[in-house]
């Protein structure tokens, strides 16, 4: 025959499966962020306009949801996951995804998005209550029903918190207002001063806001800067040497006040810094990657931080960092606490970071992260991830939370906004808010908070540390209706037609 020879193109055994296996995923968690993000679009509509659809059908709406989105989960008590059938769920989530999607996510005002819901109530509520009876069915010996009625119809309370510099600082009246109205994070995730402040909400689930508000307040600049004796072995070289050492003494514990390890903390806590990959780090300027050199070094100190600062937009590409999770595996547990948030926190070539005293341990996991990922340097979570709420949404799903049903409340400190203080760092803000097109639909709530000290006012007077809270308490409040609502438990046995009746 005639012609070239048709070429064979030999797979591996398994390709295909993995393949058709990683679409499936991503498949799944596509609609299940559908899903959520649907459920959200009915709190909201609802809350705007209750008295268009009834409780009881509004009830039974969210646990359907909830129910939908069920992929895995593990009943209290037991010492494994369940892994639901896909194909029972799926008939609900077909239905919910084909029939509801556009109303709830369309531009409509709420009035019409309910009318819509109340037209498919009757249809959602027998669809929910036949997948119940099949998963309890199916499950006999792996949950009971008030196992499954917790999964699908409550939602745990997830905090992701951004960086910023001293803007953060409003995230402890945040934390402050959750605390007084009985809201408890399960799971907090967060990076640079997110982070700081996630250690202190994270060690206690009861925390007292004040106690940690006394602390800052007696915190001055040589209880955690000092200037740079030696090259860090895992930061990148900066300015100014971010030690932490009053928040060492504070994190310590125990008769030896040994420091406090992540996976010490009553609330799970992941945080997130970035890994500065090898080979883009040494195509550096070198006055970046060794601040001794150059003529800026001659500069006061102040001036030469705002220069590295107009430069910092060359770390945000994800082709020079990638983001790692401290606290997601149970290696990076072990991490110190304090580290842990001292490396978040080190903004590339200005603040350079290095583990506090007796971290052998901490030292070794560093060492394996950075040569299991080619890394150069350890350096802010903010430049990979900044408000890291797809991070977190992933760790709900590795059972970070304990439920898989979980309500996303992101803190963003540091976006764009026309206050002539911060105009310099527009350029910067700008570029962070690049990375919150992904981020962003991965929150339920997304609180901005409009009033802020600088990014720059790290250790701010008692006075301005006051203001900060006070604005942070206000932004939260102003958000309480949806984060109470949404976090408000659902029962398909509430949603009942004789439920209503009564």
């Amino acid at each position: 025959m005639g012609g070239r020879a048709r070429t064979q193109v030999s797979t591996p055994a398994g390709t295909g499966r993995s393949a058709d296996a990683g679409d499936g995923r991503a498949r799944d968690e596509r609609e299940r962020l559908q899903l959520q993000r649907m459920e959200r679009s009915l709190v909201r509509a609802w809350l705007a306009a209750p008295s268009v659809l009834a409780p009881a059908d509004y009830e039974c709406l969210r646990y359907a949801f909830g129910l939908a989105r069920l992929h895995v989960f593990r009943p209290a008590g037991q010492p494994r996951d369940v892994r639901v059938n896909p194909e029972a769920v799926a008939p609900l989530r077909g239905w919910l995804l084909g029939h509801l999607h556009d109303s709830l996510r369309g531009g409509e005002a709420a009035e019409a998005k309910l009318a819509v819901c109340r037209e498919a109530a009757a249809q959602v509520r027998a669809r929910a209550i036949e997948l119940r009876r099949r998963l309890l069915a199916d499950h006999r010996d792996d949950f009971d029903a008030a196992a499954l009625d917790r999964e699908a119809g409550r939602r745990a309370l997830v905090v992701v918190a951004g960086g910023g510099g001293g803007a953060g600082y409003v995230y402890a009246g945040a934390y402050a207002r959750l605390m007084e109205a009985g809201l408890i994070p399960d799971y907090i995730v967060g990076n640079s001063i997110g982070a700081i402040l996630g250690i202190f909400r994270a060690q206690r689930r009861h925390g007292d806001v004040n106690e940690y508000v006394e602390f800052a307040r007696r915190v001055k600049n040589a209880d955690i800067f000092s200037a740079v004796r030696r090259r860090s072995e895992f930061c990148m070289p900066g300015l100014l040497h971010l030690h932490l050492r009053a928040l060492h003494q504070r994190m310590a514990i125990g008769d030896l006040r040994r420091p406090l390890r992540l996976d010490e903390m009553e609330i799970p806590l992941d945080l997130v810094v970035a890994g500065i990959r090898r080979r883009p780090y040494e195509r550096l300027p070198s006055d970046i990657r060794s601040p001794e050199t150059g003529m800026a070094r001659w500069l006061p100190m102040w001036l030469q931080v705002a220069a590295r600062f107009t430069r910092l937009l060359q770390f945000f590409n994800a082709d020079m960092v990638e983001p790692i999770v401290l606290g997601r595996d149970s290696d990076t547990r072990q991490v110190h606490a304090v580290d842990a948030a001292g490396f978040s926190a080190a903004v590339p070539s200005i603040l350079q970071y290095e583990p506090g005293p007796g971290a052998g341990v901490t030292r070794e996991i560093f060492a394996e992260l950075m040569a299991r990922h080619e890394l150069a340097a350890i350096v802010d979570g903010g430049v990979a991830d900044n408000v890291p709420a797809r991070t977190a949404w992933r760790g709900v799903a590795a059972g970070r939370a304990g439920t898989r049903n979980a309500y996303y409340l992101a803190f963003d400190c540091f976006f764009p906004r026309m206050d002539p203080k911060n105009l310099w760092l527009w350029p910067i803000m700008q570029t962070v808010q690049m990375q919150m097109r992904v981020n962003r639909v991965y929150a339920d709530t997304m609180v901005r908070f409009q009033e802020t000290l600088s990014p720059l006012n790290i250790v701010p007077g008692g006075d301005a540390l006051d203001l900060s809270v006070g604005w942070g308490y206000q932004e939260m409040d102003r958000h309480l209706p949806e984060v109470r609502e949404m976090l408000r438990p659902v029962s398909l046995d509430r949603a009942a037609p004789a439920a209503r009746a009564s």
